[in-house]
């Protein structure tokens, strides 16, 4: 994450003239040093967040347009990288990560840690609810990683073909195979932002080894018809992990 300030450049008098309002008892310099107090501890948040989120901070600054702007430019160039932790006991700790490089003069900015949570041990938990709360946001969902492809079916309807990359899905052990259970979702939305229409398929089946090899080489392809409402012009896609939980979303526009 990469915070901005929007208060820009600060000096604590920018407060005074409220608190004359207020009419504190306090003298001028009290006043600012106590509202600088309060600046430098929301500050000191924002670079928290982004240190442990692996992005920057960037406040005391009055060109707010150029902080936007070089945060934009510093997320532009990055790697994912992922692995298995070999301390497979999930007892809610916190672990921490280091990110190496040879290069010199190099700066890495990358997540400090994670908590070691098993999500699938999660109760009660309400994946469909999450689903449709990611599909109402703009920014996209990343814990699963897919492409799709809509392209117009028998009359009135479309067929948004999914291609899940499955390294960023879960597969159990099943009979010397694996098994995968994921749900999709393929959804249309009017300019004023209500659904119109939505439809779901459920994969959730054991597939033998290689079988199973293939789809980690090529993806998870599976296709979705829904019928296209007059006045749509959004669809916006999910697909669902079951098994943790976790979510991939993308959107884009009609007819495009």
């Amino acid at each position: 994450m990469y915070p901005v300030d929007i208060r820009g450049l600060m000096s604590g008098m920018e407060f005074l003239p409220e608190d004359s309002a207020n009419r504190q008892a306090v003298d001028s310099s009290g006043r600012a040093i106590a509202r600088m107090s309060d600046v430098s501890a929301s500050q000191e948040t924002m670079r928290e967040i982004a240190a442990e989120t692996g992005g920057k901070a960037y406040v005391n600054q009055n060109e707010i347009r150029e902080g936007v702007a070089l945060a934009v430019a510093d997320n532009k160039a990055s790697y994912t990288i992922g692995y298995y932790p070999d301390n497979k006991k999930w007892d809610g700790k916190y672990r921490s990560i280091k990110v190496k490089v040879v290069q010199p003069d190099t700066v890495v900015r990358h997540r400090r840690g994670y908590y070691a949570i098993d999500p699938t041990q999660e109760k009660d938990r309400k994946d469909e609810q999450y689903v449709a709360a990611a599909l109402e946001l703009n920014a996209p969902a990343t814990q699963i990683s897919f492409m799709a492809q809509a392209k117009p079916a028998e009359a009135g309807k479309v067929q948004v073909v999914f291609l899940i990359d499955a390294h960023t899905l879960t597969a159990e052990d099943s009979g010397g195979g694996k098994k995968m259970n994921v749900s999709l979702f393929a959804t249309v939305y009017a300019p004023n932002g209500k659904m119109l229409a939505n439809r779901s398929v459920k994969v959730d089946r054991a597939f033998d080894a290689n079988t199973y090899q293939q789809i980690l080489d090529k993806g998870m392809m599976v296709p979705i018809d829904i019928v296209i409402p007059a006045g749509a012009n959004d669809m916006r896609l999910a697909v669902l992990d079951n098994k943790t939980g976790f979510i991939g979303t993308v959107t884009g526009p009609l007819g495009q």
